[in-house]
């Protein structure tokens, strides 16, 4: 079992594990290659099964879909399509026509569709298959775009790391994708930074 960060009960979490703190689901997607900004990035769906786990973990199925080796490429090729279209967006900049075919093709299948709980106190996502959970993170891209939040899409401060987001603080002054991760570890740096600096800033 995992809690709402992608983590496993009862451990610290891996970096293998999936990020959703703070996240939008097409961003959350985006997150699923790490380390963007390093030589050695970490690859969070290496084998289909990685696929099915994150399509319950993010919340966008209920049970685990069945994923083939072709599917795992076509998801990594609209994960590179998200992420780049963020990118584009938190530059101001027209987003690759390549990268819009391929989420418009994605967002095409039909979408999981959400079941109300007999005390309607909770919904959860049933779908049919990878297509229909790769159609929520397209949609999810497409919905960011065509709203006002498309000129919030800001890309993490964190140089290792990369990965877009919306920033909804009031300021509009958030500079990490999340304050949980990218932002505790690179305040970590600075500290420790200015604990090794010589005195005298010599």
């Amino acid at each position: 079992m995992s809690d709402g960060d992608g983590r496993r009960e009862g451990r610290q979490r891996a970096r293998t594990d999936f990020r959703f703190d703070d996240a939008r689901l097409c961003f959350a997607f985006a997150g699923t290659l790490a380390d963007r900004g390093r030589e050695a990035r970490v690859e969070r769906l290496t084998r289909p099964g990685d696929l099915s786990r994150w399509s319950v973990e993010s919340g966008c199925t209920a049970v685990a879909p069945t994923c083939t080796e072709a599917e795992l490429d076509g998801a990594r090729r609209l994960r590179e399509a998200v992420q780049r279209t963020g990118v584009a967006l938190a530059e101001g900049a027209a987003p690759a026509a390549e990268d819009v075919a391929v989420v418009n093709d994605a967002a095409a299948a039909p979408t999981s569709v959400p079941v109300l709980a007999e005390d309607a106190a909770s919904v959860r996502w049933d779908g049919d298959g990878v297509a229909a959970v790769l159609s929520m993170v397209a949609r999810d891209l497409i919905e960011l775009c065509g709203s006002e939040q498309r000129t919030r899409v800001r890309v993490c401060g964190n140089p290792d790391c990369g990965t877009p987001f919306v920033d909804t603080s009031r300021a509009g002054a958030r500079r990490w994708c999340s304050m949980k991760t990218c932002g505790a570890l690179v305040k970590k740096r600075a500290y420790r930074a200015k604990m090794q600096a010589p005195e005298g800033g010599e």
